[in-house]
């Protein structure tokens, strides 16, 4: 790796650690809205490879952030975790056949997502992030 390489990687993991719960979750959606973008151009460039790897991170990081969803918490949760089905199920087809308005149409669904929770105000985020956990 490039040393500029090594510096955007370090200054990612910093930004990583010291991050509030509602920022991972941006950078969550970040990643997997680059991911896709990505993705579609490896489909340009007719690199499958590449469009495979990043198709199947983008729809690692949709499963974790389904997997986080607290579904006792109503019909928002509930909504959510049936929008990430179907992104995943929409991806892996895309994977399939290279699809890329599919990957364009999930990509859009990610960032209107994206957009509404980078909008919760400070103090919803910081008071449900300093809840206790039950494990």
């Amino acid at each position: 790796r490039s040393p500029l390489e090594q510096y955007g990687r370090a200054k990612h993991d910093a930004q990583a650690e010291f991050a509030s719960a509602h920022e991972k979750t941006l950078m969550l959606f970040d990643g997997a809205i680059t991911f896709m973008g990505v993705a579609l151009q490896g489909i340009i460039r007719s690199d499958y490879e590449l469009k495979g790897n990043m198709i199947s991170k983008s729809i690692a990081v949709i499963n974790g952030l389904k997997d986080c969803l607290d579904l006792s918490q109503g019909e928002l949760s509930s909504n959510l975790y049936d929008l990430y089905e179907y992104m995943v199920e929409k991806l892996f087809k895309a994977n399939l056949t290279a699809d890329a308005e599919a990957i364009e149409e999930v990509q859009s669904l990610l960032k209107t997502v994206r957009e509404s929770w980078a909008k919760i105000p400070s103090e919803v985020h910081q008071v449900s992030s300093s809840k206790p956990r039950h494990n």
